[in-house]
């Protein structure tokens, strides 16, 4: 038995199957259909059917486009209840460490860079000492870190102008 029908123009469907579809129960399609006014387009068996075109937008009304629920088109009790439960969550993924405070991350991101400066800083010292280089391509290897310093920060602050 078929819940879809095919009337003069487009798909018209039950409200069960709309139910059924959207994941809400037959009285909330119902609900929402009727405080959007949507009219039933015909009649199968006896009973109403809708545009399916009409209809989807009022039973997933309350849906954003990724399928979960949209706290601003919610009543106020059920968005203070959203907000409360995204706000535990939160809290919990700190408690677990699955969330990282942004000044935590700032700050090892700084200690990993001093890191890489102090290598960048030492290296030529490094292959004049222990690897025997000459003066000449001590020069050379100090102006290519110059420049790939230079392109670094050249990509970070890129980065950084287009995030803003």
């Amino acid at each position: 038995m078929s819940r879809v029908t095919s009337l003069s123009q487009g798909l018209h469907v039950s409200i069960s199957t709309l139910a059924a579809e959207f994941g809400v129960t037959r009285e909330t399609a119902a609900k929402r259909i009727a405080d959007a006014g949507i009219e039933p387009s015909g009649k199968r068996g006896g009973h109403p059917v809708y545009r399916l075109k009409d209809a989807w937008s009022a039973v997933l009304g309350q849906i954003a486009d990724d399928g979960t629920p949209d706290p601003d088109k919610l009543d106020p009790f059920k968005r203070q209840a959203h907000y409360k439960a995204e706000h535990l969550k939160l809290q919990l993924e700190a408690e677990q460490r699955e969330l990282v405070p942004r000044i935590e991350v700032e700050q090892e991101q700084a200690r990993i860079l001093r890191v890489i400066a102090l290598v960048l800083d030492t290296l030529p010292d490094v292959l004049e000492r222990d690897c025997g280089l000459a003066a000449s391509m001590i020069i050379a290897v100090e102006k290519r870190l110059d420049q790939a310093r230079e392109e670094m920060h050249k990509a970070l602050t890129e980065e950084e102008e287009a995030a803003a």
